[in-house]
């Protein structure tokens, strides 16, 4: 601060020295040259003493006190003064090795001191204020988690005395904008119901801030933001950097010119980043549906998988049971354990199905193990002779890719089973190279594959759950039946194929 204003009151006293010695030495250059003309260097001097050093005074304390404002807030105006003063001060001691000070010069410099010091201040102080309140608003934004806390952010930052409301719109283009959030000042009523939309007001206006007096709108919407207590509008456009979102910020305020430069400044600068967060929590959310939907087809598939043939195996045991009571307890015995049994894998693979785990066959064994022990259940149940076949060396498998080949084995033995009245079923799985394929044979009635593709009108949901799976594990499945010719069933998965599909979803 004592810097500045000693900066500032020198440099005054010096400047204006300068330039009354570059005026007479450029008048005695005129003269010894015999060109005639100017005020004479004394005149000068008198004209830049009385009028010139204070304009030069006056315009170097300005900045200097503006600077000193900017560093110290909202002090800013008393240290802006207090800089005024030490440059009237410096100006005069430099002042005394010309000769005395005379009441003019003792009067005009602290008060051109005082008056410039509280106007550089009180800028710097603005500025300041300006600066902090941007980098507060950037701060809300960044933290901002849904539409109405960017409004917020935007609102308590930004807006100020004679602000009464702020809203975001969406504008998708062609059509109406849509109103996302809205925000008042603290203690202030809303603005008594939704607002105008402004798509109408802003159509074909050039990407910036736009002044709207309310008195140049149409009569329904003037006497609508008048009764409210709205003079004026300001509509800043939303687009993010990267494109994507598009959409409009208004503010309403109670002035006619409610609006100064450095407002739309400060608006304009914190729209970028409003538009950003609101693009990001727009892709966000549609993220989150993604995830709710593709949560839902993989619980449907699993659903599918386990639970409804568990229970479709109940109900067959059940009815046979009932079937067998009159007459062979030992039968009836049977198929009621059957039905037990059934009953308690269905409940520990929905148990699974809720905490989203790994298969109870993948978690006690490998791949191999958990088919041949599938595959004998399968066979002590139906009555139907199967086998279980594994060539190649084991390799590493991706969890997801072990899941869909026991998942593809589940439901085509129970398609064997429902379906193909087959005498015997062999499985083989396969290790070749980096992929491993599994192969469920049967000697049944076989079927046409086109009658069960999408869009035949049959009930393929079974052959469509094992596909949509073994795609989401990089893998493909494949169908060669015809009636009277037995199922070939081959599903085939590459190693380490999941993890890399699932990083890039």
């Amino acid at each position: 601060m004592l810097a500045a204003g000693i900066c500032a009151g020198l440099l005054a006293y010096v400047l204006s020295v300068f330039l009354i010695s570059l005026y007479a030495t450029t008048g005695a250059i005129a003269g010894a040259l015999g060109v005639v003309g100017g005020i004479g260097a004394d005149r000068f001097g008198l004209l830049v003493a009385d009028y010139g050093m204070p304009l030069l005074f006056l315009a170097l304390v300005v900045p200097a006190a503006l600077l000193v404002g900017r560093r110290t807030g909202v002090a800013g105006p008393l240290h802006g003064m207090a800089t005024g003063l030490a440059a009237a001060a410096t100006h005069q001691t430099v002042g005394l090795f010309f000769g005395p000070p005379d009441l003019y010069e003792l009067l005009v410099y602290p008060s051109l001191g005082i008056g410039g010091g509280l106007l550089g201040g009180a800028r710097g102080w603005a500025a300041r204020s300006g600066e902090q309140a941007f980098h507060d608003a950037n701060r809300a934004l960044a933290a901002a988690r849904s539409a109405r806390q960017v409004a917020a952010a935007l609102g308590e930052n930004l807006a100020g005395s004679g602000v009464v409301g702020l809203c975001l719109w969406s504008c998708s283009g062609g059509g109406r904008a849509l109103l996302l959030a809205g925000w008042t000042p603290a203690g202030s009523p809303p603005l008594g119901g939704p607002p105008p939309d402004p798509s109408a007001w802003t159509a074909g206006w050039p990407p910036g801030p736009l002044r709207i007096p309310v008195s140049s709108l149409p009569s329904g919407e003037r006497s609508l933001l008048e009764s409210r207590g709205v003079g004026s509008v300001l509509a800043v456009p939303l687009l993010p950097p990267g494109g994507g979102f598009r959409g409009l910020m208004t503010v309403f305020s109670r002035g006619r010119r409610g609006f100064s430069r450095s407002d739309l400044r400060a608006y304009a600068a914190a729209a970028g980043t409003a538009a950003l967060v609101l693009e990001n929590l727009r892709l966000v959310e549609r993220a989150r549906r993604a995830g709710v939907l593709e949560e839902r087809q993989r619980l449907a598939h699993e659903i599918h998988d386990t639970l409804a043939q568990g229970f479709t195996s109940i109900v067959t045991n059940l009815e046979a049971a009932g079937g067998a009571l009159d007459r062979d307890r030992a039968a009836l015995r049977h198929h009621l354990n059957q039905a037990l049994g059934v009953a308690r894998e269905s409940l520990s693979e929905a148990r699974r199905l809720v905490w989203a785990l790994k298969p109870e066959p993948l978690e006690e064994a490998p791949l191999p193990e958990a088919l041949r022990r599938l595959v004998a259940r399968w066979s002590s149940s139906s009555g139907v002779a199967a086998e279980v076949f594994v060539t190649g060396e084991p390799g590493s498998l991706a969890a997801e890719a072990e899941v869909a080949l026991l998942r593809v084995a589940q439901e085509a033995l129970a398609n064997v089973r429902k379906h193909a009245r087959a005498g015997r079923v062999a499985v083989t799985l396969s290790y070749i190279g980096g992929r491993a394929v599994l192969d469920v044979r049967d000697d049944g009635v076989g079927f046409d594959p086109a009658a069960t593709s999408p869009g035949s009108g049959g009930d393929g949901f079974g052959l469509r759950s094992m596909r949509e799976r073994l795609e989401r594990a990089g893998g493909a499945l494949s169908v060669e039946s015809a009636p009277g010719e037995g199922t070939v069933l081959s599903a085939e998965v590459p190693a380490g194929a999941a993890e890399a599909v699932r990083e890039v979803r």
